[in-house]
């Protein structure tokens, strides 16, 4: 299924509420982020249909998108005020998650999706839209043309502007550490 929005904005809360049903229900989505367009489902049996759906390796974590309340779920790390603050935003922390496990988290600055974070009422597994080792699939008609039949519901909000994938800071260590400088510029 496909919904075609011209502006996101408009009947956002109709499609937060498909979206959030088919994660609900073990599916997968492709929605745009405030970054770029991305893969979606929920911790559980979606997260191997997706590894398929991507070629990619599995046990690879997927980053999970978080609202300020979610991160006590998966962590027990304090973040630095100075990372915190650039929440929500394109930066995502690499976090010690629960047995001995590390995961990326990050807040998106989009209401669209700080919208369906509640309506889940948990972290929302992301990726982004492309064949494990390709580049992401920006381009809305290649999307659908090359994962229409893969996923379970694609939202539609036309090409969206070329952007950054999020920076990426790894505070699993005794000092930050960038991984990826990306969208957002961080100096440690």
């Amino acid at each position: 299924m496909i919904i075609k929005l011209k502006k996101l904005k408009e009947n956002q809360s109709d499609v937060t509420d498909a979206v959030s049903q088919v994660l609900l229900n073990d599916g997968i989505v492709i929605i745009p982020t405030d970054t770029i367009y991305g893969f979606s489902c929920l911790a559980g049996p979606a997260e191997k249909r997706l590894e398929l759906i991507k070629g990619r390796d599995a046990g690879k974590h997927f980053l999970r998108l978080v609202t300020p309340a979610m991160v006590q779920e998966i962590t027990d790390c304090m973040i630095p005020e100075k990372l915190l603050s650039c929440w929500p935003g394109p930066l995502t922390l690499i976090v010690p998650g629960r047995n001995d496990l590390t995961e990326g988290i990050r807040c998106p600055d989009n209401a669209f999706l700080m919208e369906l974070l509640e309506k889940t009422g948990c972290p929302v597994d992301s990726t982004s839209v492309n064949y494990s080792g390709c580049p992401p699939v920006t381009d809305i008609a290649e999307i659908i043309s090359a994962f229409g039949d893969k996923v379970d519901l694609i939202v539609d909000a036309g090409d969206l502007p070329p952007s950054l994938p999020s920076t990426i800071v790894n505070i699993c260590g005794p000092v930050p550490e960038i991984v990826r400088q990306g969208q957002l510029k961080v100096e440690l």
